[in-house]
């Protein structure tokens, strides 16, 4: 089906509530007790994060008050758990004190309460009489159910914090360890952990309005600023983890943000500040960036003395490969991770990388532990974040044990690949770097003809993705196209692939690689891919977005929608998708593409019969819109086969 309305941030944030549920209900503490993880790691943690409701990067609609709308449904959602697990623990303190003392400390905030909460501390006092403990925690529970509506509520998540503390230290002083205890323990150990925000904000927004000073937007951004300190008092001091600057190019961007936050907030209230290194350019700089960063004394001292000595980098996949197309993206991701850590070691800090990680292959996506695992070893050493797409989510999260599933093997991955030694492919740097070059070279040449932008948005149904309203976001960055940069990375994939061609994910590879085959030999690339975690990872993603494509359906789209002037463009594309299959079957060996993997072949061979009809009605009804003689029914129709096709591609962009 398709919206009959676009969604707002909020809607958004709403409809994230329901795997948050699933998250905050079983599967944190299945991971944090799982035997597999914690013997493997005994300092394991793990947080959940979200920039939804507070993603201002290029998204007029995130505003402030937007921003704090969303932080009270989070809050909700978190305050509704502790509610019921305050439920559970006040029948486990049900104990009477002809048996127990109720400790002073108790009994002054019991009697504190009687006053503020008298009506409720009037009927408890009636029914459970002698057992204070239950009557502390049922009023502990209205005072939950009043947070921030009125007096009788929370104010901020500190009181609340320290009466679960009184509460904890006075059973301790009761009763001592036993199976109750625990449980109450790791109660409070859950409520510092998820506070009254339940998931870490992170807020984002683009360099150019914070060097800009000026405009809505800027005005909007610092009065979140502004908010902060306020913000965190309500919810807890994590909840913001970090604020995104996307497309830092330099350090002054950053330190730009330092300087305006330093002259708005206390240093102490200003979250982590994360740079977002997204194209290749700025990914090949990127250690100068932080080490530029790190000079001044000002932010050095920031980060070491209110950042426990940790900068987090955000690396962009998306933009990367839209500018420089799948190897130049992985390769300078990759180099990015070893130069940006050896310059953190030197200057003294703790590097932590955040994995800006789409839900296809060219944004970043495929699965999570061989990503991981395929990072550089030694540049994973106490944390990493990534991200999981909007498009992915249901498939990963929608039931307890998906979600279990996806995040212990992402758990899995970080902590066998977690090391203090640095090692990575760098013996392979020059060969390395020779095919990041020469598949950079290629990509540039498609990207960059004069007629490309008019092909893209004749041949493939991107200019419709505004008209499906699937999120609040625009879907470029201005209304004139006259270049792929202004082009977000999302509708650039998505547009490819809804025309069965998902070039994002492997054009330039076959040339790349035929060029390593012919001066180094097949033989010692095979060598490469057997020894290389970094290579194999790459190849094994190429291999499966190729696949994917269905050349012969792309050609109905150019036969029927674009004149002889682009049929050199579709040719192009044809010969570097017959060359990086052939490579790739050189390389590992094999007569056909995933040859390796049966039941992911079967699962695409099998989808694809399902895919051929509604390609072919896309077409037919696109033509028709061309010659604007489409009815409102196959106006629908063909909406619902772009959801159709991206549903069974799995492939939104």
């Amino acid at each position: 089906d398709t919206r009959s309305s676009k969604p707002n941030p909020l809607d958004e944030v709403k409809s994230l509530i329901f795997y948050l549920d699933i998250l905050y209900r079983n599967v944190y503490d299945d991971l944090i007790s799982d035997p597999d993880i914690m013997n493997g790691s005994s300092n394991f943690n793990i947080t959940f994060g979200s920039w939804v409701g507070a993603d201002k990067d290029g998204n007029p609609y995130v505003t402030t008050k937007v921003t704090k709308e969303a932080l009270k449904i989070y809050s909700n959602q978190i305050i509704s758990i502790y509610k019921e697990k305050i439920i559970e623990l006040s029948d486990d303190f049900s104990v009477s004190t002809n048996f127990v003392d109720c400790p002073n400390r108790l009994q002054r905030r019991i009697k504190n309460y009687s006053i503020l909460l008298n009506k409720e501390f009037d009927h408890y006092s009636k029914i459970n009489f002698d057992e204070p403990f239950r009557i502390f925690l049922s009023l502990v529970f209205h005072r939950l159910e009043n947070f921030q509506l009125n007096n009788k509520g929370y104010k901020s998540f500190n009181e609340f914090l320290e009466d679960m503390e009184i509460f904890q230290n006075s059973v301790n002083e009761v009763f001592g360890k036993n199976f109750r205890i625990s449980k109450l323990d790791d109660f409070v150990d859950y409520v510092k952990q998820f506070e009254f925000h339940g998931v870490t904000l992170d807020i984002r927004q683009n360099s150019s309005v914070i060097n800009s000073k000026k405009g809505k937007i800027y005005k909007d951004f610092i009065n979140l600023i502004k908010e902060i300190p306020e913000l965190q008092n309500i919810y807890g001091q994590k909840v913001f983890n970090s604020i995104i600057l996307s497309m830092t190019k330099s350090h002054q961007d950053l330190l730009n943000l330092f300087n305006l936050c330093t002259s708005l907030i206390p240093d102490k209230n200003i979250p982590s500040l994360t740079p977002l290194i997204e194209e290749i350019e700025e990914l090949q700089s990127s250690h100068l960036i932080l080490d530029e960063m790190l000079k001044n004394k000002k932010y050095n001292k920031f980060i070491k003395t209110l950042k426990r000595n940790n900068q987090e980098v955000m690396l962009g996949y998306s933009d990367s490969n839209k500018d420089g197309g799948i190897i130049a993206s992985q390769w300078n991701v990759y180099k990015a991770q070893i130069s940006l850590f050896k310059i953190a070691k030197k200057n003294n800090i703790n590097i932590n990388f955040f994995h800006g990680r789409g839900g296809t292959i060219s944004r970043g996506g495929g699965p999570t532990y061989d990503s991981i695992m395929s990072q550089p070893k030694g540049t994973i050493s106490s944390q990493i974040r990534y991200t999981e797409q909007g498009e992915v989510i249901s498939d990963k999260y929608s039931t307890h044990y998906l979600a279990f599933e996806n995040l212990k093997l992402g758990s899995a991955a970080f902590i066998n690949t977690s090391s203090s030694t640095l090692e990575s492919n760098l013996k392979y740097e020059n060969i390395f770097e020779e095919l990041s070059h020469n598949s950079y070279s290629k990509y540039r040449s498609l990207v960059d003809k004069n007629n490309l932008i008019n092909y893209f948005e004749n041949v493939t149904p991107v200019n419709l993705l505004s008209t499906l309203n699937i999120g609040s976001r625009p879907v470029k960055r201005s209304n004139k196209v006259t270049s792929l940069d202004n082009y977000r990375a999302i509708p650039w994939v998505f547009g490819w692939a809804q025309t069965r061609n998902t070039l994002t994910g492997w054009y330039g590879a076959g040339t790349a690689f035929e060029s390593l085959i012919s001066k180094y030999g097949i033989q010692k690339v095979r060598r490469i891919y057997e020894t290389s975690n970094f290579f194999q990872n790459l190849i094994s993603n190429i291999e499966m977005t190729v696949f994917k494509s269905d050349l012969k359906i792309s050609k109905l789209y150019v036969d029927e929608l674009v004149g002889e002037e682009y049929q050199d463009i579709y040719e192009d594309i044809l010969v570097e998708s017959k060359l990086v299959i052939k490579m790739i079957k050189q390389i590992k060996q094999n007569s056909e593409l995933l040859n390796d993997n049966k039941v992911l072949k079967n699962t695409l061979n099998i989808r694809n019969a399902y895919l051929d009809p509604l390609s072919l009605i896309q077409v037919s009804l696109m033509k028709k819109m061309r010659k604007k003689e489409l009815s409102q029914f196959e106006n629908n129709a063909l909406l619902l086969s772009i959801n159709g096709l991206a549903a069974g591609l799995r492939n939104t962009g």
